[in-house]
């Protein structure tokens, strides 16, 4: 039996100033910062690989976001972490956005070893002005995003069926400010190896 071990899957993550869904126009904010995989990544490539439906692929990200002035302190993250940890959010100063994907791409991390490609790059950037819970996100009340999730979206319509391959937190120096003048992108690259 070969194991696969979520080592082999690695990923980074940042943040970046994205006036327009046309990623050519996004400017870094934040230097790459690393994910943690969750134990769901194993139902996610699971039911992929087993033709289960393309709705297990990667369907956009959850972007936490609070309006506390001030830096952050993140909570605890381990791998247990799942759908119901948003879930709980509802009331305080701490929301998330569940948003879809802006854009996609498949490169190769080296072209001799995988020249088809091993590596998964996902775009997505904030929208709207509330949260999953209804807390306002906007540069008026400080929302200050400072973690994210990549999500699976089983139903589009129905994110209780969510499931998560990975999350992270920003540091505090990394926190990002929702913009008046441009929403926020996240990058998020994932390395299979």
């Amino acid at each position: 039996m070969v194991s696969i071990s979520p080592n082999r899957l690695k990923g980074r993550v940042r943040i970046y100033e994205a006036p327009s869904d046309d990623i050519s126009t996004w400017t870094p904010m934040t230097d790459w910062d690393s994910n943690l995989v969750v134990y769901e990544w194993g139902s996610i490539v699971g039911h992929l690989l087993n033709g289960s439906g393309v709705n297990y692929s990667i369907g956009g990200m959850y972007l936490e976001f609070d309006n506390t002035t001030g830096d952050i302190t993140p909570p605890s993250l381990d791998r247990t972490r799942s759908v119901s940890y948003y879930n709980n959010l509802s009331g305080g100063t701490t929301d998330y956005l569940r948003v879809p994907l802006t854009a996609t791409q498949l490169l190769s991390s080296d072209d001799t070893l995988f020249p088809h490609g091993n590596q998964c790059v996902f775009f997505a950037r904030s929208a709207g002005t509330s949260g999953v819970h209804g807390d306002t996100f906007s540069n008026t009340e400080d929302s200050k995003i400072f973690g994210a999730s990549l999500v699976a979206f089983v139903d589009d319509t129905d994110a209780t069926q969510d499931l998560i391959l990975s999350s992270f937190y920003f540091a505090t120096a990394s926190q990002q400010s929702k913009l008046s003048t441009s929403q926020i992108g996240i990058e998020w690259e994932l390395t299979l190896q």
